[in-house]
């Protein structure tokens, strides 16, 4: 099964609203884990249907990362873009695609898309999100 991680503002009863949306629609939340990065709820979900629970969710507004990406915190000061860049190129991880999926003052997340995810979990292993 795939994995749909949700990048959303935290607020009290988002567990919850997107929960209602999968139990509305039939679907069931197979797994679930879920971490706030500063003002950033990081929830994901494994569902089956996958499309269908995609489709539903993106329908009502929420941001959506597959699990075909690995999730990582980036403190917002000056070089740190640069030092994860160093960091997978010194370790010969090549990157297919980032994405900056969210930031405030504090952090950022960035979404890694790669072809080896194994080699950039273990070196990244200090600043993923969700393990």
């Amino acid at each position: 099964m795939k994995t749909l991680t949700i990048v959303q503002k935290n607020h009290p009863g988002l567990l919850a609203e997107v929960a209602t949306v999968m139990e509305t629609a039939n679907i069931p939340v197979e797994d679930f884990s879920g971490q706030v990065v500063g003002d950033t709820a990081v929830i994901s979900l494994t569902v089956k249907p996958f499309e269908e629970a995609f489709r539903l969710l993106s329908e009502k507004g929420y941001r959506i990362v597959t699990s075909d990406h690995l999730l990582i915190r980036l403190e917002a000061q000056p070089g740190a873009l640069a030092e994860l860049s160093r960091r997978l190129a010194e370790a010969q991880v090549d990157v297919r695609a980032m994405h900056i999926v969210n930031k405030d003052e504090k952090a950022g997340i960035v979404a890694l898309e790669t072809a080896d995810y194994e080699r950039a979990r273990a070196v990244l292993k200090n600043i993923l999100v969700l393990e």
